[in-house]
């Protein structure tokens, strides 16, 4: 049964006054009565004390407990007064080793013994850093044991399944290495350190010897909640790739955090509470306007961020709100944000889920990407190398054209025609086909290159050129510039009478028409010697040696003639002594 609105409380500024002090009629006046839902004095440095009256109108003994249920009270001394007889004195508090409290139990409770109508006066006195609440409750043993074991089901069901989500995520940290998911998995150890350190349980079940940690808890796990949560928040929701504002904002309220976590172990409680309190407001409005933020810049887990927040900075806010006497203590106020807290984290959760989810249909989305860049590169890369090699070919040719192109008539000259003169002669012997050579020369061109000067031979030289090429019909057949006035012209697949109309053709052609020169017309011929015949084992210098014989066979016969002779009496020709006419 609550007893709040049966307490009468006086404030002892000076902390000096005795329970005899209390006791006398003098000082009854200045007793108040208890008018709020609970008693709240928030943050204050006097000495509290409290009474209430239990009467036992039964006609049998009562055994009761009486709990105080507000578990981080420094110094709380209790006395049971049967009439004007003390009957027990307790001393107890969170500064006091857990093992000697009269009833082993995260709130300070009493167990309380007294015979048919007889009255016990309670008196507390409070001395404490923290806030001062004193929520009284009396309970029958079998009802409070019931409580507690609910409470401890509920309250096991809460920090299992925290330790499950950090776990959880923790390991996701060891395998992803992402600091968001290190600092999410500090944020939600905290939290739980935090409610079971104000709820007297971590000093119930993990620490009952170490009292001056248990002091310093509550600070050290709210400072390190506020931290982490900055850290978390900024990492999560990318804020630095929106607003650098922001985020250093977020590392501000971060600092300060780990600035209050370090000063929980030098500072007296109340000191860095009161710096807690009012950071805890801030980092609450001010990482849920984050989240707003990220949210309208689209940021994918944002609304899941806002959504979850939202419940556990609204049981936050609540419990800071308490704490500053602003809203009373009740079920809501003190223990909504462990409620708030699981919601939080299993949104939280998901959130990251989806992150991974995201991240990975990101980095599929990249490596797409990225891969069909890499083939749209290799395809502009094989294009620019086909490209490339076309240019290049083109130059090669351009450059074999120019290696094997006489500059002055437009005609293959010497080099090309040795090859071609070559590789039509061994295919020609491979299979026994006709094979035929003549040797062009301009009758008398000394005489007039000199008489007429160079630009007039060359000019000769050129119509020459043209005029042979205009006899040459067959893509097979060849003709190149083989000297000064030297012409050579190859003939595949052409027997001796097929030679004999080519170069009858040539010689009539160039005699048919005067050469147009600078200094007027003029009458030039030229004389022609012939090879044909299917080759043999001779090599191709026989042959064109043979055409040079007939060409000069031709110069001794008067010039502006042709002249033939077969590969099957080259074996004689080559003997033969034809004199050479003089250079022309």
């Amino acid at each position: 049964m609550p007893l709040d609105q049966h307490l009468r409380y006086f404030e002892d500024p000076s902390g000096s006054r005795t329970i005899a002090e209390l006791r006398d009629d003098p000082f009854q006046g200045r007793w108040q009565s208890q008018s709020e839902e609970a008693f709240n004095q928030g943050y204050s440095q006097s000495a509290w004390w409290l009474t209430l009256r239990l009467e036992n109108p039964m006609s049998q003994p009562v055994e009761s407990l009486l709990e105080l249920g507000y578990a981080v009270l420094d110094q709380v001394d209790v006395y049971v007064y049967s009439g004007p007889e003390l009957v027990r004195h307790y001393a107890m508090g969170d500064l006091q080793p857990f093992s000697e409290r009269p009833v082993i139990h995260r709130f300070f409770v009493i167990p309380l013994q007294w015979a048919p109508g007889e009255t016990l006066d309670i008196y507390y006195r409070i001395k404490t850093s923290t806030s001062v609440q004193a929520p009284p409750t009396l309970w029958q043993r079998d009802l409070f044991e019931e409580r507690e074991n609910q409470a401890n089901i509920a309250q096991g069901l809460y920090y299992g399944a925290m330790l499950v989500i950090a776990v959880y995520n923790l390991l996701i940290f060891l395998v992803l290495w992402d600091r968001s998911y290190l600092y999410y998995v500090a944020f939600v150890l905290s939290v739980p350190l935090f409610m079971a350190s104000i709820s007297g349980q971590a000093y119930h079940y993990l620490w009952p010897q170490a009292v001056v940690w248990n002091d310093h808890s509550i600070p050290f796990f709210l400072a390190l909640a506020f931290a982490t949560s900055a850290l978390f928040t900024r990492r999560f929701l990318r804020v630095r790739q929106w607003s650098v504002w922001l985020y250093y904002g977020l590392g501000a309220v971060a600092v300060a955090g780990f600035g209050c976590l370090l000063l929980s172990f030098v500072a007296p409680y109340v000191t860095t509470i009161h710096l807690l309190v009012p950071l805890g407001l801030f980092a609450c409005l001010f990482e849920m306007a984050v989240g707003i933020a990220s949210w309208v810049k689209r940021v994918p887990t944002a609304r899941y961020y806002v959504i979850a927040w939202l419940s556990f900075l609204a049981g936050g806010t609540m419990l800071a709100l308490n704490k500053l006497n602003i809203l009373p203590a009740n079920f809501i106020t003190e223990y909504g944000i462990q409620l708030g807290s699981v919601l939080e984290a299993v949104l939280l959760s998901f959130a990251m889920a989806q992150r991974i989810t995201e991240e990975r249909r990101l980095c599929f989305a990249a490596q797409d990407e990225a891969l069909s860049a890499t083939i749209r590169l290799k395809q502009e890369l094989e294009d620019r190398v086909r490209q490339r090699t076309r240019e290049l070919e083109q130059l090669n040719s351009k450059l074999q054209d120019l290696t094997n192109t006489d500059q002055l008539t437009g005609l293959r000259n010497r080099r090309f025609m040795d090859e071609v003169m070559l590789r039509e002669w061994s295919r020609c012997r491979r299979y026994q086909h006709d094979f035929a050579l003549a040797m062009i020369d301009v009758d008398f061109f000394k005489r007039f290159n000199d008489e007429f000067g160079y630009p007039a031979g060359d000019a000769c030289l050129q119509q020459v050129a043209e005029r042979l090429g205009g006899c040459v019909r067959w893509p097979s057949d060849q003709l190149a510039r083989y000297g000064r006035e030297e012409f050579c012209l190859v003939l595949p697949e052409t027997d001796a009478s097929g030679a004999l109309v080519v170069a009858e053709r040539i010689r009539e052609a160039v005699a048919a028409q005067p050469i147009i020169t600078e200094h007027g017309e003029f009458s030039v011929t030229v004389s022609v010697g012939v090879c044909v015949g299917r080759p043999a084992k001779q090599p191709v210098s026989a042959a064109l040696k043979s055409a040079d014989m007939a060409l000069y066979q031709s110069k001794n016969s008067g010039r502006n003639r042709v002249t033939l002779f077969h590969l099957k009496d080259l074996d004689n020709v080559c003997t033969l002594s034809v004199k050479r006419p003089p250079r022309d």
